[in-house]
């Protein structure tokens, strides 16, 4: 797993917004912005997969995702490349969802129950990094996990 930086997670605090891009087996992907996550202590990721439908059925298909974050005042932002697991263990499903829905707001937290009783709990395991500064050669990573065999066979042709 690579280390998220205290510099990364403080951006991913601030900006309060994740973009989370996934892509069927074919091929087709999709985008879509995630403000219901939490920091693990481990370094990943979680969030709320509360509607259930293309993200979700990509991420079965295919666990590769990218997370973007993105600072649009000091044009600066990285993107994260690594794994997805949907969380099945009802015990950790529930801590880490009510950490989650305990840091929304009360309006928005009413919203939210609203919409989905038990929403499933996505963790995602960075495993590349790349800087998203305009200024910056964002084709060379800023940190790879080596122990992933996939990314060697793989050969980091994306």
């Amino acid at each position: 797993m690579v280390v998220l930086s205290d510099k990364i997670k403080e951006m991913i605090r601030k900006q309060q917004i994740l973009i989370v891009g996934s892509a069927n087996k074919a091929g087709i992907c999709n985008v879509s912005p995630r403000t219901s996550f939490h920091l693990g202590r481990d370094g990943s990721i979680y969030w709320l997969e509360f509607f259930k439908h293309k993200t979700l059925r990509n991420l079965k298909a295919n666990p590769w995702c990218s997370i973007a974050v993105f600072d649009k005042n000091k044009l600066t932002g990285f993107q994260l490349k690594g794994k997805t697991t949907i969380i099945k263990d009802a015990k950790l499903g529930k801590e880490i969802s009510t950490l989650i829905i305990d840091r929304l707001t009360r309006l928005h937290k009413r919203k939210v129950l609203a919409l989905v009783k038990r929403p499933l709990v996505i963790q995602f395991t960075p495993q590349i990094m790349y800087t998203l500064n305009p200024n910056e050669l964002a084709d060379s990573p800023l940190a790879i996990d080596a122990s992933d065999e996939s990314l060697a066979a793989a050969d980091m042709q994306w």
